[in-house]
């Protein structure tokens, strides 16, 4: 069934992916549902371990299969189904509509090529392109991603390049077919809080130029305020909140994103300690009865340990997984 006219550039509906554990499976992401419009920033934040790379990874078609599965749902790019799709049509897509920028780029270069031989050979497997026009959309790529000297930087292998430079690469790489979605895992992991801002201020100036849509994963709400149009909050496999980022800054309904939000420091009051969660994210093979977060929560009630409360909108564009909400101490 193809899409409606005017539908998301990127739309996943009930989405389940499965890893294999033991004799066992366990499912990293469970019944996720967001969509994402072109020109749109989605900001997608949680604790390590809550499915928000897994989720990335099966959008792209990268789940390693075994022991990795799509079980169920829809990914719709440009109302084209992704789930089931043969997997030279998915490399097709991959690296020219879609984009990745990966959480550490020493990962994910290969430092027996140059950094310029890298991102040449994206283009040249997409497009037909003699190796000469590739050289020099390169270098222009790297030029505007603010490398300095890009014709030199063209022949450096990744170990010679700073981690901001690489990370830079990385995003040159990504961006070397102009796809439609770029996904950002992470991007600024690991970088120096200068650093950081300079890649942020970079993702945000090219997608003013090119118009392309970012799927941003992060556990930093600070990114996610300066960045996001939308938020989407993961907590154990599940979307626990989701709501445009204004709202959901300026109202959390669901004590997880309020916690998320009590844990970033603040300059304008007095802070001995930074407030914590108390607890871990639940071992996802084997997840607590009724809503996954009630060993953790403050809010929590005995109704919680029998009911698992589904994704329920309590305000047009807001949505939060809670028995409580929508919760008064939340403003």
């Amino acid at each position: 069934m193809s899409e409606p006219q005017g539908y998301p550039l990127l739309r996943v509906q009930d989405l389940a992916t499965e890893f294999k554990s033991g004799p066992g499976r366990f499912r990293a992401v469970d019944e996720v549902s967001f969509t994402l419009g072109k020109g749109r920033t989605l900001g997608m934040v949680g604790e390590s371990g809550c499915g928000k790379s897994v989720t990335a990874l099966s959008i792209m078609g990268l789940v390693p299969d075994p022991p990795g599965k799509i079980i169920g749902g829809s990914i719709r790019f440009e109302g084209q189904e992704l789930v089931g799709l043969a997997p030279e049509r998915y490399q097709a897509l991959r690296g020219n509509r879609m984009g990745m920028i990966f959480q550490e780029p020493m990962t994910s270069l290969n430092p027996a090529f140059t950094i310029g031989d890298q991102i040449s050979e994206a283009i040249l497997r997409h497009e037909q392109v003699s190796p000469a026009e590739a050289k020099a959309r390169t270098i222009e790529l790297l030029r505007r991603v603010r490398i300095p000297g890009p014709e030199k930087r063209f022949d450096d292998y990744p170990h010679k390049l700073s981690g901001g430079m690489r990370q830079r690469a990385m995003i040159a790489m990504a961006l070397s077919c102009s796809p439609d979605l770029l996904i950002a895992d992470e991007p600024t992991t690991a970088l120096d809080v200068t650093i950081q801002a300079q890649i942020l201020e970079l993702l945000a100036e090219l997608r003013g130029q090119s118009g392309m849509a970012i799927m941003l994963i992060t556990h930093d709400l600070g990114v996610v305020a300066e960045m996001a149009d939308e938020v989407v909050v993961m907590y154990a496999g599940r979307i626990v909140e989701r709501a445009p980022a204004a709202a959901l800054f300026a109202e959390p309904q669901h004590p997880y994103t309020i916690g998320l939000m009590g844990s970033v420091p603040r300059l304008d009051i007095d802070q001995e300690r930074l407030a914590a969660i108390e607890g871990q994210v639940p071992n996802p093979a084997a997840l607590p009865a009724g809503c996954r977060f009630r060993a953790r929560c403050p809010f929590a009630i005995a109704r919680c340990a029998e009911i698992d409360p589904p994704l329920g909108e309590i305000a047009p564009g807001h949505a939060a997984a809670c028995i409580k909400a929508p919760l008064e101490s939340a403003a």
